[in-house]
């Protein structure tokens, strides 16, 4: 004689076996500690750059901290737009994080807005991780050796001067045209396709100063370019000789260039958390420490909140920048 009720209750028997095995292969999956795979790294900049050496130098003891590598994946373009766009559509999940920076975000921000993407919106912070310091550097064939003899200059040249940047809209045109409303000095903006031509062009000199970072470096130890002043609230060890804006009678002229982590917005806080605590610890590194120190980056670290504080006053002070100064894209 059959059983059916038998042969059934066996059938679910097995059924719930399965089931239970398959639930408790899922959780322990979900349980997994984060990361537990490679962690993607935008760089919206070309591999060999400054910025490119500073992703590679800290995803390599970021990778340290985590326990998975983590791969620089350079998106150039656009001026780091192209990059920039990538990293704020891809997955929100941990594993992609993006090297932002000022001209990405505060200076885009300000003079395109038409973006397509949202530096606030689009974008969840992580972590501060380097300032540089900026440099106003003139031809070292000009008698002019900081702020003072600057002024007197232009008062006594019976010509109107100009400053090089790396192109409109740039970083350092924006600084350049703060200088000019903290000053009140009247000079011609001539833009180029970035900073070696810019440099080259005051070194030659053509143009009669430029404002730049780590990039004048190779012009001021050649004797091309003459460092007349810095950002910053202490003199910058990458250009000792020149002395701060402040301590030379300019205030309010703070245009240091920030490099910074970011992730997705809607990225788990967990992750967040996890990576900044990494990132935090990976700048007390030598070996980090070691390239930053010589690409003229100075370490910063700090919370998620204190690096969203920074970028919305940073975002607000160049956008009035672009209005007060009447710059082209303030007219968009």
């Amino acid at each position: 004689m059959r059983h059916p009720t038998r042969r059934r209750l066996t059938s679910a028997l097995t059924a719930a076996i399965v089931w239970t095995a398959t639930g408790l292969f899922s959780a322990g999956a979900q349980a997994q500690p984060y990361p537990n795979k490679p962690i993607r790294l935008i760089v919206p900049w070309p591999a060999g750059g400054s910025t490119d050496v500073l992703g590679r130098a800290l995803g390599v003891e970021l990778g340290k901290q985590l326990g998975q590598p983590v791969i620089v994946d350079n998106r150039a373009g656009a001026a780091g737009k192209i990059g920039t766009a990538v990293a704020a559509k891809s997955p929100a999940d941990g594993y992609t994080i993006y090297l932002g920076t000022i001209a990405n975000f505060s200076v885009a921000a300000a003079w395109e807005p038409s973006l397509q993407y949202d530096p606030i919106k689009d974008f969840a912070p992580v972590a501060y991780v380097a300032d540089s310091p900026a440099m106003l550097a003139v031809s070292s064939s000009l008698p002019i050796h900081d702020i003072k003899e600057l002024r007197e200059y232009a008062r006594t040249a019976g010509r109107q001067l100009s400053y090089a940047s790396a192109g409109e809209g740039s970083g350092y045109h924006l600084m350049a045209e703060l200088f000019k409303l903290q000053t009140r000095l009247d000079l011609l903006h001539v833009p180029f396709q970035g900073t070696p031509p810019a440099a080259t062009a005051v070194a030659a000199g053509q143009v009669d100063m430029t404002f730049d970072a780590a990039g004048l470096k190779p012009f001021v130890e050649s004797g091309k370019l003459r460092p007349i002043a810095v950002t910053g609230n202490e003199r910058w060890t990458f250009v000792p000789e020149a002395a701060t804006f402040v301590s030379q009678g300019v205030e309010n002229l703070e245009g240091n260039s920030w490099f910074a982590i970011f992730a997705p917005s809607g990225t788990p806080p967990e992750a967040i958390a996890k990576l900044n605590g990494a990132i935090n610890k990976s700048l007390s590194s030598p070996e980090l420490l070691a390239v930053l120190k010589a690409n003229g980056y100075i370490p910063v670290g700090g919370t998620p909140a204190a690096l969203g504080s920074m970028v919305a006053k940073d975002m607000a002070k160049w956008k009035d920048v672009v209005q007060k100064g009447n710059l082209r894209a303030a007219a968009r």
